[in-house]
């Protein structure tokens, strides 16, 4: 074998396929996701069921059964491949996705009762869920295993993106035409087409867990380090386990991710709560989510210009978590619509802009580990801080009073089901979570870049300019 950084680098014209097919892949999961959140007053209608029970076990079903898979998913990407861990994330969530459209069917649904079609929509929520930590745990193995180093950063962002891209469209668009309880059938036929095209994608261009050769120097060097055994898997496990920066990361960005998703999940109840109305909620929504691609964009022109990942990132943070407090205080009062949507742009640039950065970060601290392991952790971190926010939501909300109950807007299709409350003391909690990660992110991670200490080094010992050719890449015939 020739040594590393002896060779010519190439690049496949198909990686551009890879990347449009894991891109649907968590657009269409999350879609699905979120959608029946965003609209809970009317699920709750259609289905005949407790907002505050029963809708909300259908977005939180997710983060139950995603912990365990989040072990799963990072054993079933280091030791059979990416190629495996895509089909498996791909067939649960187009199977998840089918089951949802079933149980809702129109003509179908009139031959089930409301509790048969929602339990089988609980059912594709499941599956769902536990297609999720394989989507999420994709990204910085494509990115790394596909793309030259000059593309990298930018494959991350687009993968990293298209998560927040999903639950744009599941949280922004649903509330657009679900106003009554006969339009929930078509909120599911509609969520499941990605699922079904994302299913089309991976059998027409997911070919292989690699490409034909390595992009790059560190793309080689972690193909060398690859472990397929269980016993080696849980090397890996223990030395991410016990690796402090990466620790730091699992805790405030695995905290980042779980109150993005507590907070989903429930702002339509808080906002409804306040007077704002389900079409407003889901414009707040995708305002958060949309104006990350700006935030996505900066940081890698950033990252690119001045190469000081670790300041940006704390920066970006910091400032998210400044909005993410002016955000849950202005939530408390009604009649600060502007606000409230000025504050989540706002937060969406700064909060989701940092957020590929944290990815590549995790790469760089556990290298040459195998990428899937840092992603799926820090996602297995926020779905479990997720949960015990939205426990913590579920104790913590009180009963409206008379004055508020006035401008609430919950109750306006079915009072037997949405009842609106008060929120105000899970929003000051979030408000004082979101400082502790933000000091704790700030004053404690300190990065180590080993990927790139690691190419430096190579290329240093190359006499044959294999650093010129580890940045840009050759494209090759595939």
């Amino acid at each position: 074998m020739d040594n590393p950084g002896s060779q010519r680098y190439e690049v496949y014209p198909i990686r551009w396929m890879v990347l449009l097919s894991v891109t649907l892949l968590n657009l269409s999961n999350n879609a699905l996701w979120i959608s029946y959140a965003s609209v809970a007053p009317v699920s709750a209608d259609y289905f005949d069921k407790d907002i505050n029970t029963d809708i909300d076990l259908l977005s939180t079903i997710s983060f139950y059964v995603g912990i365990p898979m989040c072990i799963i998913s990072t054993y079933v990407v280091d030791a059979l491949g990416f190629k495996a861990g895509m089909y498996v994330g791909t067939v649960l969530t187009f199977v998840g996705g089918g089951v949802r459209a079933l149980s809702t069917l129109p003509g179908l649904n009139q031959h089930m009762s409301q509790d048969v079609q929602f339990y089988l929509s609980l059912l594709g929520q499941a599956l769902t869920g536990m297609g999720n930590p394989l989507a999420v745990s994709l990204p910085t193995k494509v990115s790394q295993n596909w793309f030259p180093v000059s593309e990298r950063l930018l494959a991350t962002g687009v993968l990293a993106m298209s998560l927040p891209l999903g639950i744009v469209c599941g949280q922004g668009i649903s509330p657009q035409f679900v106003v009554n309880p006969e339009d929930v059938p078509i909120m599911n036929l509609v969520w499941f087409a990605p699922a079904a095209l994302t299913m089309i994608c991976c059998l027409l261009f997911i070919r292989s867990s690699d490409p034909p050769s390595p992009p790059s120097l560190s793309a080689e060097l972690a193909a060398q380090q690859e472990q397929k055994t269980f016993r080696e898997y849980l090397a890996n496990m223990k030395a991410v386990a016990t690796n402090p920066p990466y620790l730091i990361l699992f805790l405030v960005v695995g905290g980042a991710v779980g109150f993005f998703n507590a907070f989903s999940t429930q702002l339509a109840k808080m906002m409804c709560s306040r007077g704002y109305s389900l079409q407003f909620s889901g414009i707040c929504g995708s305002l958060l989510l949309g104006t990350g691609f700006v935030g996505a964009i900066l940081t890698g022109i950033l990252v690119d210009r001045f190469g000081r990942m670790e300041e940006v990132a704390k920066l970006f943070y910091g400032i998210s978590g400044i909005f993410g407090i002016l955000i849950a205080e202005f939530m408390r009062f009604g009649d600060m619509g502007v606000w409230i949507a000025l504050f989540a742009s706002a937060f969406g640039v700064f909060g989701f802009g940092m957020y590929p950065i944290a990815l590549e970060l995790s790469v760089e601290c556990t290298y040459p580990l195998d990428e899937s392991i840092g992603t799926a952790m820090i996602f297995m971190s926020g779905q479990i801080q997720g949960g015990v926010l939205i426990a913590l939501a579920q104790v913590l909300q009180q009963p409206l009073d008379n004055e508020a109950f006035q401008k609430q807007v919950c109750d306006d299709l079915d009072p037997a089901n949405t009842t609106a409350r008060d929120h105000t003391n899970f929003l000051l909690v979030i408000a004082g979570y979101i400082s502790a990660l933000c000091i704790t992110f700030i004053a404690g991670f300190h990065a180590k870049y080993k990927r790139s200490e690691a190419n430096r080094a190579t290329e240093d010992s190359d006499n044959n300019g294999g650093g010129g050719v580890e940045n840009l890449g050759v494209e090759g015939d595939l």
